[in-house]
């Protein structure tokens, strides 16, 4: 979806040094170590999910037999040189976990693995904020040199980085997965509008250059981010963090329907395109704040932004012109609100954007909207396999 970026990851030395710059390998080896079980050890009854299991292996099989490059742990892509740019990997690494949670989805652990090996090539240590600030190391949008061209750096696609690493986390137990997204979280805070004459002041940047919009993905996955933190850590700073942002979103960026709006610019224009991954971003961190709280405004909002989305995006033309790749992050967040407060209509709509995808793969191939590289494929992965029973995260 971005540009291009990077450098590598030497700043590993604050989790150890060395050992850690191989850190799929030690993530499965610690994790083995201790005992713990995989998840996906049991199937769920059911035709409809022993189906989308079904179609959650075929559909990964297709993504890694066109696009996964081995010897780099990385997939290939146009946008951003020779392998695709971060958005599009974070996805590949968001589907390979769900996939992992799913029944019988053991066999994916040594994936995990390797998606935070090629995660690696992406690594900047020495982020600089516009106006030459040092800010905590990120992952750029495009792989470094030699491997790829470098480029600029994104929070939003941080943000979907450290929600990948909490997942990975919640599936292994690897703390190096907790102290990498609490990184994540670091720069993505580093990225708040200070300038109190900018329209709607406040909000994390999309883009880590001077003049970029806040927008509703970076700011609602961030808070998503801190409070999963908050919940794991008990760093009660991130739930602070957390609360001004959701409400700077919510205050700046919802309609009174209860939908939100893409972007605010530095004049304070709005761009009011409507987008499925917005609404998922809100209402997960809506969830959340509820969870964490016990504040019930949260998650009555949570519930207004899902029954406005679901009205609002239908099961028709409107939900799958939204793309994959944004579907996939809206629909992990109604599973989480699902398992709050039960809707029938989240697994419905959820299940009819993919029983309609599967028709429209391409024949030979297997892949969905290839031209749209790894980003039509991936996140199809985690669509099926969270259907198929993987425990929502956002």
């Amino acid at each position: 979806m971005h540009a291009a970026a990077s450098k590598h990851w030497p700043w590993m030395v604050a989790l150890g040094g060395a050992a850690v710059v191989c850190l799929g390998i030690t993530a499965a080896a610690t994790a083995a170590a201790a005992g713990a079980a995989p998840p996906g050890g049991s199937a769920q009854a059911g035709s409809a999910t022993s189906t989308n299991q079904q179609e959650a292996v075929a559909t990964y099989n297709a993504l890694q037999q066109n696009f996964y490059v081995a010897r780099q742990s990385l997939y290939r892509g146009t946008s951003c040189g020779t392998y695709s740019c971060l958005w599009p990997f974070t996805n590949a690494y968001a589907g390979t976990v769900y996939l992992y949670g799913a029944p019988n989805g053991a066999r994916y652990f040594f994936d995990v693995a390797a998606r935070q090996t090629g995660l690696g090539h992406y690594a900047d240590p020495s982020e600089f904020s516009p106006t030459g600030a040092a800010q905590p190391p990120a992952y750029q949008s495009s792989v470094a040199p030699p491997l790829g061209p470098g480029g600029v750096t994104y929070y939003d696609d941080n943000a979907w980085v450290g929600l990948d690493l909490i997942h990975a986390y919640l599936m292994t137990s690897n703390r190096n997965y907790l102290t990498l997204a609490q990184s994540e979280l670091n720069f993505i805070i580093s990225g708040w509008d200070t300038n109190t004459t900018d329209g709607c002041p406040g909000g994390v940047f999309w883009e880590d250059v001077a003049g970029s919009q806040r927008n509703t993905a970076a700011n609602g996955a961030g808070a998503e981010l801190a409070l999963e933190l908050d919940r794991l850590t008990g760093n009660t700073s991130d739930l602070t963090w957390a609360t001004s942002t959701y409400q700077w979103t919510v205050t700046c960026l919802r309609t009174a329907g209860g939908l939100y709006n893409d972007h605010v610019n530095p004049n304070g224009s709005v761009n009011t395109a409507i987008w499925s991954y917005n609404q998922g971003v809100m209402l997960g961190a809506g969830v959340l704040l509820y969870q964490v709280t016990g504040n019930a405004t949260y998650l009555n909002q949570a519930q207004q932004t899902a029954a406005a989305a679901v009205s609002y995006f239908g099961t028709g033309p409107a939900l799958v012109n939204q793309g994959t790749a944004f579907n996939a992050i809206y629909f992990r967040n109604l599973f989480l609100l699902n398992q709050v407060v039960g809707n029938p209509a989240y697994a419905s709509e959820a299940q009819s954007f993919a029983s309609t995808m599967w028709t429209q793969r391409q024949a030979g191939t297997g892949l969905f909207n290839p031209q749209y590289g790894v980003n039509g494929t991936a996140p199809m992965v985690e669509i099926y396999a969270l259907l198929a029973g993987s425990p929502p995260t956002p």
